[in-house]
Protein backbone atom coordinates (compact mmCIF):
# COMPACT_ATOMS: atom_id res chain seq x y z
CA UNK A 1 0.00 0.00 0.00
CA UNK A 2 1.36 3.48 -0.99
CA UNK A 3 1.92 5.56 2.23
CA UNK A 4 0.42 9.26 1.47
CA UNK A 5 2.72 12.00 1.31
CA UNK A 6 2.22 14.88 4.26
CA UNK A 7 4.24 18.03 3.09
CA UNK A 8 4.36 20.57 6.07
CA UNK A 9 4.30 24.14 4.47
CA UNK A 10 7.41 26.15 6.07
CA UNK A 11 8.57 26.93 2.86
CA UNK A 12 5.11 28.91 2.09
CA UNK A 13 5.37 30.84 5.43
CA UNK A 14 9.00 32.20 4.95
CA UNK A 15 9.05 33.66 1.18
CA UNK A 16 6.47 34.61 -0.85
CA UNK A 17 8.50 33.09 -4.22
CA UNK A 18 11.87 31.54 -4.53
CA UNK A 19 13.67 28.58 -5.83
CA UNK A 20 12.44 26.08 -2.92
CA UNK A 21 8.77 27.26 -3.73
CA UNK A 22 9.26 26.19 -7.28
CA UNK A 23 10.93 22.92 -6.69
CA UNK A 24 7.94 22.75 -4.12
CA UNK A 25 4.95 23.50 -6.63
CA UNK A 26 6.72 21.66 -10.04
CA UNK A 27 7.51 18.44 -7.91
CA UNK A 28 3.42 18.15 -6.01
CA UNK A 29 1.59 17.98 -9.37
CA UNK A 30 3.96 14.92 -10.70
CA UNK A 31 3.71 12.80 -8.10
CA UNK A 32 1.40 9.67 -8.24
CA UNK A 33 0.79 8.90 -5.04
CA UNK A 34 -1.97 10.70 -2.05
CA UNK A 35 -0.34 13.89 -1.10
CA UNK A 36 -1.31 17.08 0.49
CA UNK A 37 0.11 20.45 1.80
CA UNK A 38 -0.26 21.75 4.82
CA UNK A 39 -0.03 25.59 4.64
CA UNK A 40 -1.22 27.07 7.17
CA UNK A 41 -1.00 30.78 7.39
CA UNK A 42 1.21 31.75 4.60
CA UNK A 43 3.06 34.32 2.33
CA UNK A 44 3.34 32.91 -0.93
CA UNK A 45 1.26 34.42 -4.10
CA UNK A 46 2.23 30.88 -5.49
CA UNK A 47 0.50 28.82 -3.04
CA UNK A 48 -2.89 28.76 -4.94
CA UNK A 49 -0.71 26.78 -7.58
CA UNK A 50 -1.30 23.80 -5.21
CA UNK A 51 -4.79 23.74 -6.28
CA UNK A 52 -6.41 20.90 -4.52
CA UNK A 53 -3.35 19.42 -2.74
CA UNK A 54 -3.29 22.58 -0.96
CA UNK A 55 -4.63 22.22 2.60
CA UNK A 56 -5.97 24.67 5.48
CA UNK A 57 -4.15 27.70 3.57
CA UNK A 58 -4.85 31.55 4.62
CA UNK A 59 -2.40 33.90 2.87
CA UNK A 60 -1.37 36.92 5.02
CA UNK A 61 0.31 39.86 4.06
CA UNK A 62 4.07 39.59 3.19
CA UNK A 63 5.22 42.17 5.78
CA UNK A 64 8.20 42.11 7.89
CA UNK A 65 7.35 39.61 11.12
CA UNK A 66 4.72 37.91 9.55
CA UNK A 67 5.90 34.63 9.92
CA UNK A 68 6.86 34.98 13.67
CA UNK A 69 3.30 36.31 14.54
CA UNK A 70 1.66 33.28 12.44
CA UNK A 71 3.83 30.76 14.08
CA UNK A 72 1.40 30.03 17.27
CA UNK A 73 -1.17 29.75 15.08
CA UNK A 74 0.31 27.81 12.73
CA UNK A 75 2.12 25.58 15.33
CA UNK A 76 -1.26 24.49 16.99
CA UNK A 77 -2.85 23.65 13.19
CA UNK A 78 -0.16 21.62 12.13
CA UNK A 79 -0.31 19.52 15.58
CA UNK A 80 -3.56 18.55 15.17
CA UNK A 81 -2.80 17.42 11.30
CA UNK A 82 0.08 15.55 11.86
CA UNK A 83 -1.13 13.43 14.52
CA UNK A 84 -2.77 11.45 11.76
CA UNK A 85 -1.01 8.18 11.36
CA UNK A 86 -0.46 6.10 8.31
CA UNK A 87 1.69 8.98 6.28
CA UNK A 88 5.34 9.79 5.39
CA UNK A 89 6.45 13.34 6.56
CA UNK A 90 8.38 15.45 4.18
CA UNK A 91 9.21 19.09 5.80
CA UNK A 92 9.52 21.76 2.83
CA UNK A 93 11.98 23.61 4.88
CA UNK A 94 14.11 22.81 7.79
CA UNK A 95 12.26 22.57 11.08
CA UNK A 96 11.85 21.84 14.77
CA UNK A 97 11.92 17.59 14.34
CA UNK A 98 10.64 17.93 17.83
CA UNK A 99 7.30 19.36 16.21
CA UNK A 100 6.76 16.07 14.46
CA UNK A 101 5.89 12.29 15.76
CA UNK A 102 7.99 9.75 15.80
CA UNK A 103 5.80 6.73 14.23
CA UNK A 104 6.14 8.71 11.21
CA UNK A 105 8.53 7.98 8.22
CA UNK A 106 10.53 11.22 7.50
CA UNK A 107 11.85 12.49 4.73
CA UNK A 108 14.03 15.40 4.92
CA UNK A 109 15.69 17.77 1.70
CA UNK A 110 18.53 19.40 2.11
CA UNK A 111 18.51 22.23 -0.17
CA UNK A 112 22.70 23.28 0.38
CA UNK A 113 24.59 23.19 3.21
CA UNK A 114 25.71 27.08 2.48
CA UNK A 115 25.40 27.85 6.40
CA UNK A 116 28.10 24.91 7.42
CA UNK A 117 30.48 25.55 4.88
CA UNK A 118 30.51 29.60 5.93
CA UNK A 119 28.95 29.84 9.15
CA UNK A 120 31.48 33.12 9.44
CA UNK A 121 30.08 34.85 6.01
CA UNK A 122 26.37 34.27 6.84
CA UNK A 123 26.54 35.33 10.40
CA UNK A 124 24.86 33.78 14.17
CA UNK A 125 22.56 31.11 12.67
CA UNK A 126 19.01 31.83 13.88
CA UNK A 127 16.88 30.88 11.05
CA UNK A 128 15.22 27.54 11.23
CA UNK A 129 18.63 26.06 9.13
CA UNK A 130 19.53 25.83 13.04
CA UNK A 131 17.46 22.64 12.76
CA UNK A 132 18.69 20.98 10.04
CA UNK A 133 21.45 18.84 11.55
CA UNK A 134 18.99 17.26 13.97
CA UNK A 135 16.49 16.84 11.34
CA UNK A 136 19.03 15.35 9.44
CA UNK A 137 19.85 12.86 12.59
CA UNK A 138 15.88 11.88 12.78
CA UNK A 139 14.74 11.14 8.87
CA UNK A 140 14.70 8.00 7.36
CA UNK A 141 15.52 9.45 4.24
CA UNK A 142 17.73 12.50 2.88
CA UNK A 143 16.91 13.83 -0.37
CA UNK A 144 19.93 16.71 -2.01
CA UNK A 145 20.22 18.38 -5.71
CA UNK A 146 23.41 17.24 -6.68
CA UNK A 147 26.65 14.98 -5.79
CA UNK A 148 28.21 17.90 -4.35
CA UNK A 149 25.28 18.12 -1.76
CA UNK A 150 25.66 14.88 -0.78
CA UNK A 151 29.30 14.98 -0.02
CA UNK A 152 28.68 18.14 2.15
CA UNK A 153 26.34 15.99 4.03
CA UNK A 154 28.96 13.19 4.48
CA UNK A 155 31.96 15.17 5.48
CA UNK A 156 29.82 18.07 7.27
CA UNK A 157 27.08 16.28 9.13
CA UNK A 158 28.64 12.67 9.30
CA UNK A 159 25.31 11.33 7.22
CA UNK A 160 25.53 7.82 5.82
CA UNK A 161 25.68 7.58 2.28
CA UNK A 162 22.81 4.59 2.38
CA UNK A 163 20.20 7.45 3.50
CA UNK A 164 21.05 9.99 0.85
CA UNK A 165 19.32 9.90 -2.37
CA UNK A 166 20.44 12.89 -4.95
CA UNK A 167 17.24 14.30 -6.99
CA UNK A 168 17.94 17.04 -9.52
CA UNK A 169 16.07 19.67 -10.28
CA UNK A 170 14.81 21.24 -14.00
CA UNK A 171 13.99 24.37 -15.71
CA UNK A 172 10.36 25.33 -15.53
CA UNK A 173 8.69 24.72 -18.69
CA UNK A 174 9.39 28.09 -20.35
CA UNK A 175 6.67 27.63 -22.55
CA UNK A 176 3.80 28.18 -20.13
CA UNK A 177 5.19 32.28 -19.60
CA UNK A 178 5.10 33.89 -22.99
CA UNK A 179 7.72 36.54 -22.96
CA UNK A 180 7.06 40.07 -22.20
CA UNK A 181 9.14 42.93 -22.00
CA UNK A 182 10.76 44.19 -18.68
CA UNK A 183 10.12 47.90 -18.73
CA UNK A 184 12.83 50.02 -18.56
CA UNK A 185 15.94 48.03 -19.61
CA UNK A 186 18.63 49.36 -21.82
CA UNK A 187 20.57 47.38 -24.31
CA UNK A 188 22.85 45.25 -23.82
CA UNK A 189 22.89 44.09 -20.79
CA UNK A 190 23.71 41.55 -18.70
CA UNK A 191 21.63 39.49 -16.03
CA UNK A 192 21.88 39.08 -12.25
CA UNK A 193 18.69 36.31 -11.08
CA UNK A 194 18.08 36.59 -7.57
CA UNK A 195 18.97 37.67 -4.36
CA UNK A 196 22.44 39.29 -3.67
CA UNK A 197 23.33 38.23 -0.47
CA UNK A 198 27.41 37.62 0.67
CA UNK A 199 27.76 33.72 -0.69
CA UNK A 200 25.93 34.74 -3.83
CA UNK A 201 29.40 36.89 -4.18
CA UNK A 202 27.78 40.17 -6.13
CA UNK A 203 30.68 42.26 -4.77
CA UNK A 204 33.23 40.39 -6.98
CA UNK A 205 30.78 40.07 -9.90
CA UNK A 206 30.24 43.31 -10.02
CA UNK A 207 33.67 44.42 -9.73
CA UNK A 208 34.38 41.92 -12.63
CA UNK A 209 31.58 43.21 -14.63
CA UNK A 210 32.66 47.21 -13.83
CA UNK A 211 36.08 46.34 -14.87
CA UNK A 212 35.52 44.01 -17.93
CA UNK A 213 36.52 45.92 -21.38
CA UNK A 214 33.73 43.53 -23.46
CA UNK A 215 31.18 44.42 -20.95
CA UNK A 216 32.01 48.05 -20.85
CA UNK A 217 28.79 48.76 -23.20
CA UNK A 218 26.86 47.15 -21.46
CA UNK A 219 24.02 47.28 -18.31
CA UNK A 220 23.63 44.99 -15.20
CA UNK A 221 20.09 44.07 -14.58
CA UNK A 222 19.46 42.46 -11.32
CA UNK A 223 15.94 40.66 -11.06
CA UNK A 224 14.54 39.67 -7.72
CA UNK A 225 16.69 40.09 -4.87
CA UNK A 226 15.87 42.79 -2.25
CA UNK A 227 15.89 46.95 -3.41
CA UNK A 228 20.18 47.72 -3.62
CA UNK A 229 21.19 48.38 0.09
CA UNK A 230 22.67 51.89 0.50
CA UNK A 231 26.40 49.73 0.82
CA UNK A 232 25.63 48.51 -2.60
CA UNK A 233 25.33 52.41 -4.03
CA UNK A 234 27.93 53.51 -2.55
CA UNK A 235 29.90 50.77 -4.30
CA UNK A 236 28.02 51.74 -7.53
CA UNK A 237 29.06 55.30 -7.01
CA UNK A 238 32.53 54.40 -6.42
CA UNK A 239 32.92 51.96 -9.04
CA UNK A 240 31.08 54.71 -11.52
CA UNK A 241 28.62 52.56 -13.30
CA UNK A 242 25.71 54.05 -10.96
CA UNK A 243 24.17 54.79 -13.87
CA UNK A 244 24.69 51.27 -15.82
CA UNK A 245 23.06 49.01 -12.96
CA UNK A 246 19.27 48.44 -12.42
CA UNK A 247 17.61 46.20 -10.06
CA UNK A 248 13.78 45.09 -11.15
CA UNK A 249 10.82 42.46 -9.99
CA UNK A 250 10.10 40.48 -13.22
CA UNK A 251 7.18 38.08 -13.83
CA UNK A 252 7.72 34.49 -15.09
CA UNK A 253 6.80 36.19 -18.10
CA UNK A 254 9.21 38.84 -17.95
CA UNK A 255 11.97 36.72 -16.60
CA UNK A 256 12.04 34.60 -19.51
CA UNK A 257 12.20 37.91 -22.05
CA UNK A 258 15.44 39.26 -20.21
CA UNK A 259 17.09 35.60 -20.17
CA UNK A 260 16.41 35.45 -23.91
CA UNK A 261 18.17 39.17 -24.66
CA UNK A 262 20.73 39.00 -22.34
CA UNK A 263 24.65 39.10 -23.04
CA UNK A 264 24.56 36.49 -20.46
CA UNK A 265 23.54 35.59 -16.60
CA UNK A 266 26.13 36.36 -14.39
CA UNK A 267 26.31 33.51 -11.20
CA UNK A 268 29.23 34.01 -9.42
CA UNK A 269 28.06 32.03 -6.39
CA UNK A 270 30.57 30.91 -3.59
CA UNK A 271 28.39 27.96 -2.91
CA UNK A 272 25.09 26.11 -3.94
CA UNK A 273 22.98 23.40 -3.74
CA UNK A 274 22.16 23.01 -7.48
CA UNK A 275 22.17 25.98 -9.40
CA UNK A 276 18.57 26.62 -10.47
CA UNK A 277 19.17 29.73 -12.21
CA UNK A 278 21.86 28.48 -14.60
CA UNK A 279 19.51 25.17 -16.00
CA UNK A 280 16.69 27.90 -16.48
CA UNK A 281 19.08 30.30 -17.92
CA UNK A 282 20.53 27.36 -20.60
CA UNK A 283 16.83 26.35 -21.27
CA UNK A 284 16.66 29.61 -23.06
CA UNK A 285 19.86 29.67 -24.57
CA UNK A 286 21.19 32.37 -22.41
CA UNK A 287 25.18 32.13 -21.93
CA UNK A 288 26.11 31.49 -17.94
CA UNK A 289 29.41 32.78 -15.86
CA UNK A 290 29.18 30.81 -12.95
CA UNK A 291 31.66 29.33 -10.38
CA UNK A 292 33.44 26.67 -10.48
CA UNK A 293 32.67 25.20 -7.05
CA UNK A 294 30.10 23.30 -5.60
CA UNK A 295 27.04 21.90 -7.52
CA UNK A 296 27.15 24.49 -10.52
CA UNK A 297 29.50 22.63 -12.98
CA UNK A 298 26.98 19.28 -11.94
CA UNK A 299 24.15 22.24 -13.77
CA UNK A 300 26.38 23.94 -15.97
CA UNK A 301 27.78 20.95 -17.65
CA UNK A 302 30.75 21.48 -20.05
CA UNK A 303 28.31 24.72 -21.84
CA UNK A 304 29.00 27.35 -19.10
CA UNK A 305 31.98 29.29 -18.65
CA UNK A 306 33.72 29.12 -15.22
CA UNK A 307 35.40 30.66 -13.06
CA UNK A 308 37.00 30.65 -9.50
CA UNK A 309 34.69 33.17 -7.48
CA UNK A 310 36.92 34.12 -5.13
CA UNK A 311 39.30 35.27 -7.80
CA UNK A 312 38.68 38.63 -9.20
CA UNK A 313 40.94 37.83 -12.45
CA UNK A 314 39.77 34.86 -12.99
CA UNK A 315 36.04 36.67 -12.90
CA UNK A 316 36.66 38.84 -14.89
CA UNK A 317 38.54 36.34 -17.46
CA UNK A 318 35.47 34.42 -17.36
CA UNK A 319 32.95 36.96 -18.00
CA UNK A 320 35.49 38.06 -21.03
CA UNK A 321 35.41 34.67 -22.88
CA UNK A 322 31.63 34.43 -22.59
CA UNK A 323 30.97 37.94 -24.23
CA UNK A 324 33.20 37.40 -26.98
CA UNK A 325 31.68 34.29 -28.01
CA UNK A 326 28.02 35.99 -28.04
CA UNK A 327 24.70 34.70 -28.37
CA UNK A 328 25.43 31.90 -31.70
CA UNK A 329 22.85 29.37 -32.72
CA UNK A 330 25.47 26.63 -32.45
CA UNK A 331 25.99 27.92 -28.78
CA UNK A 332 22.60 28.24 -27.83
CA UNK A 333 21.72 24.80 -28.94
CA UNK A 334 24.61 23.73 -26.72
CA UNK A 335 23.29 25.47 -23.66
CA UNK A 336 19.87 23.98 -24.52
CA UNK A 337 20.89 20.60 -24.68
CA UNK A 338 22.55 20.68 -20.83
CA UNK A 339 19.84 22.04 -19.47
CA UNK A 340 17.82 19.08 -21.10
CA UNK A 341 19.75 16.74 -19.47
CA UNK A 342 17.56 17.64 -16.29
CA UNK A 343 13.48 17.02 -15.94
CA UNK A 344 11.15 17.44 -13.31
CA UNK A 345 9.38 14.33 -14.79
CA UNK A 346 12.64 12.27 -13.52
CA UNK A 347 12.94 14.38 -10.15
CA UNK A 348 9.71 13.69 -9.51
CA UNK A 349 10.30 10.05 -10.17
CA UNK A 350 13.05 9.67 -8.12
CA UNK A 351 10.78 11.00 -5.11
CA UNK A 352 8.66 8.74 -5.51
CA UNK A 353 11.19 5.85 -5.51
CA UNK A 354 12.24 7.04 -1.67
CA UNK A 355 8.65 6.65 -0.68
CA UNK A 356 8.28 3.43 -2.03
CA UNK A 357 11.16 2.74 -0.14
CA UNK A 358 9.46 3.64 3.29
CA UNK A 359 5.99 1.88 2.39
Amino acid sequence: MKRPVLFTGDIFRLQARGGITRYTLELIPRLSREREVLLGLHVSAEASRLGRWGRAGLRIPAVRGAARLAAPLNRLLDAAWLRRGGVTLHPTYYRDPRSLPSPAPLVVTVHDMTHERFPGLLGPNRGPERHKAALCARAARLLCYSEATRRDLVELLGVSESRIRVTPLAARDWSQSPGEPLPGVEWPFVLWVGPRHAYKNFERGLRAWAGSGAAAGTHLVCVGGASLRRSERALLGALGVSSRVHRHEASDGQLRWAYERAECLLYPSLWEGFGLPVVEAMALGCPVVTSSRSSLPEAGGEAADYADPEDLDSLHAALERCLAAGRGATRAAALRAQAARFSWDACAALHEAVYQELD
